[in-house]
């Protein structure tokens, strides 16, 4: 977690410098285009991050946690913003100015260094997805992107279950809705995943694992 692992004297500046924004579900953190005035980190609930085409054609591109930055790229290099992220649930999140972001760059080595290792982590996070989305097998995306989002959600609570639409998880994976609801009963059939009130609750991770693998 980025702000933990900044020493005391960073961390105290930054929070004391940042503001608490809440968000409700559905309501945009940051919009693409916009101008990187600042960053942020999410302090609680999950947010979509994701981009819409011309033709309103949405490609999601992960989902943020607690604890992740986001608007860093634009923050940092003073572009717009290359994303829409928007709360997947009631969410609040620290807004720190670029001007602060950027002092604290140039005075802090180690913090430095610590966002770069977080820039790293993002963009290795991007290719990884850029490639489950080129696997030939539907069943595969569904079940990498399953897995992805029982890890990075984190916690006990979230091992077993996802809470999401079958809409959503369709744009995640690439699918259409449809085929992500023909997979989910072929699975509930085979005992490795069902529907539940509105979660998919795995049932088998390691078979989940192994149809992640299949290409």
């Amino acid at each position: 977690m980025v702000l933990e692992r900044l020493q005391q004297a960073a961390r105290a500046r930054l929070e004391a410098q940042a503001s608490l924004r809440r968000f409700l579900r559905g309501e945009a953190l940051l919009l693409r285009g916009d101008p990187g005035t600042s960053l942020m980190i999410l302090k609680s609930g999950r947010a979509e991050i994701s981009v819409t085409s011309a033709g309103g054609q949405k490609t999601i591109l992960g989902v943020a946690e607690p604890e992740a930055i986001l608007g860093d790229i634009a923050c940092l290099d003073g572009g717009p913003r290359s994303a829409d992220v928007f709360a997947l649930e009631e969410a609040s999140a620290l807004v720190i100015s670029r001007q602060e972001i950027l002092r604290m760059l140039r005075e802090d080595s180690e913090s430095a260094l610590l966002v770069i290792e977080a820039l790293c982590e993002k963009a290795r996070n991007a290719s990884e997805m850029l490639e489950v989305k080129s696997l030939g097998s539907g069943a595969a995306r569904l079940a990498t992107c399953l897995l992805r989002l029982i890890e990075d959600g984190g916690g006990a609570a979230a091992r077993d279950r996802v809470k999401v639409s079958q809409s959503w998880l369709g744009n995640y994976a690439g699918l259409t809705r449809e085929n992500v609801n023909r997979q989910l009963r072929a699975w509930q059939s085979d005992g490795v995943a069902q529907v539940e009130r509105g979660e998919i609750v795995i049932l088998n991770h390691d078979a989940l694992a192994d149809i992640a693998l299949e290409h």
